[in-house]
């Protein structure tokens, strides 16, 4: 059963309709977040991925070419060329096969649709299916930390520098890709005012019997104390040499003492939360990725 902390979305309405035909048939569910990082970082983004690509397609067209070409002017008998095709050209075809499906398709049928139908925006939305751990099981952990775990693994799944379309991602095991079909079909929500890009703010989305739940993620940042915060916060900050970040986030940052069911303070409300990353995302920052940087360093 899905926990109670899950916000309820009600079934008839469109965007509850729009996961349930994405989703798939093991019922996963998806993650979502609000990409609001500076257009340039977006378009170098973009641009790095696309010289990637070029360079993979031009070394698989070298690759084919040099095949082709040695087999036909291999002298060897006729049954040993048939072997070699059967074995070394086979394998080669696959490594490429793979190379292309994980890299180059998705790249070109989905980020470069994307950009095309609707370019660069000072707002994105990102959504992407949860990674396996997302559904190992949670015994022994309370319902707080339980959620705090949520956050972590959707936090590192959601991470831009394990976007496969980064360079750097290509030799990680967990690098990941946008769902571009729900991705799609969301802008084009969007675009006609039928879905509001606040809805999809940082959560994890899970359906149990026909109805989704949200798991408000973005709400999770207040899982320590303020003093903690700070103290965690200010030395990051510092070693990044952005010390002067430090009392700008303290003071949008909505501060209390007290907690709710003993354990988490009360949940800063949306637009706070908004205006601390659009700040943050403005110095060059993820707020999403520098928050679990953190709290995992402290």
């Amino acid at each position: 059963m899905i926990s109670r902390t899950f916000k309820h979305l009600p079934s008839n309405s469109l965007l509850s309709n729009l996961l349930s035909r994405h989703d798939d048939l093991n019922c996963h569910g998806f993650i979502t977040r609000l990409d609001r990082s500076p257009l340039l970082t977006k378009r170098v983004s973009f641009l790095k991925g696309l010289a990637l690509n070029i360079l993979i397609i031009a070394f698989v067209a070298a690759l084919a070419s040099v095949i082709a070409i040695n087999d036909l002017l291999s002298i060897n008998p006729q049954p040993l060329k048939l072997a070699i095709c059967l074995s070394q050209d086979l394998l080669i075809i696959w490594a490429i096969y793979v190379l292309l499906r994980s890299t180059t398709v998705p790249f070109i049928l989905g980020e470069c649709r994307v950009r095309i139908l609707y370019g660069f925006r000072p707002t994105e939305v990102v959504i992407r299916k949860p990674p396996p751990t997302m559904s190992q099981p949670s015994k022994g952990l309370s319902n707080d930390q339980i959620l705090e775990r949520y956050w972590r693994i959707a936090t590192h799944a959601i991470n831009p520098c394990r976007l496969y379309s980064n360079p750097s991602a290509i030799l990680s095991s967990d690098y990941w890709t946008l769902d571009y079909p729900i991705v799609l079909d969301t802008y084009k929500y969007i675009d006609c005012g039928e879905i509001q890009e606040e809805q999809l703010e940082f959560s994890i989305w899970k359906r149990d019997d026909d109805v989704w739940y949200a798991c408000e993620l973005w709400r999770m940042h207040e899982i320590m104390s303020d003093q903690q915060e700070i103290v965690m916060f200010k030395a990051l900050l510092t070693r990044e040499g952005r010390g002067d970040l430090v009392s700008v986030w303290q003071d949008m940052v909505p501060h209390s003492d007290r907690k709710a069911d003993g354990h988490i303070r009360s949940p800063s409300e949306q637009k706070a939360y908004q205006e601390i990353v659009d700040k943050f995302a403005c110095e060059g920052f993820d707020y999403e990725a520098l928050w679990s940087r953190a709290s995992e360093e402290h």
